[in-house]
Order: C-alpha cells, then sequence, then structure tokens
C-alpha cells in the first residue's frame, strides 16, 4: 500500500515537503468537487488562478496524463489511503 502510494504521489508529497505547497490537498480538492476548479478554489478558500497554477504544477510532476479517467482513478486511491494511512498513523500514536 505504501508502495503504490509513493509511486502515484511521491513527486508531489515530495514537492510540498520541499516546497512548503498545498498541491496534495489541491489534488484532494479537486477530485472532491469534480474536477471543477471554479468549485475548487471555493473549497480552499483561493483564487482561481491560484487553482489553475497549482493544477499546472501537478501536471508538471505526474505528467499530462494525469487527469485521464485511469489514472485520475489511480491517483484519487492513493489520495484516499494516503490520508487514512495518515489518520492510522495518528491513532496509534495516541
Amino acid at each position: 500500500m505504501d508502495g503504490f502510494v509513493h509511486r502515484t504521489l511521491g513527486a508531489v508529497a515530495d514537492y510540498d515537503a520541499r516546497r512548503g505547497t498545498e498541491l496534495l490537498r489541491t489534488l484532494s480538492a479537486y477530485f472532491a468537487c469534480g474536477m471543477s476548479p471554479a468549485r475548487t478554489k471555493d473549497e480552499l478558500h483561493v483564487h482561481v488562478n491560484t487553482v489553475a497554477q497549482r493544477l499546472e504544477r501537478v501536471s508538471r510532476l505526474l505528467g499530462p496524463d494525469w487527469q485521464t479517467p485511469a489514472r485520475a482513478l489511480e491517483i484519487q486511491l492513493a489520495l484516499r489511503l494516503h490520508r487514512l494511512s495518515g489518520a492510522v498513523a495518528r491513532d496509534t500514536e495516541e
């Protein structure tokens, strides 16, 4: 499971860690909002241009095919597993 998440989202997670950005959060919101930049900006409380710039960075990190149906499904699954593994890690620390 961790290997799948790392292979799928590692470049984005590493970028966030190095730069203090919120690309993973933006990706999660983008998919949760039906891949609508306009709804994503409302969810994140940022300007639509900010969403567009973040998604352009995601494209550079994940490749131009990241929004194709099969690849988008993999990314959404990896995002969910990443989020759940974080919740599990927090639960085991308590």
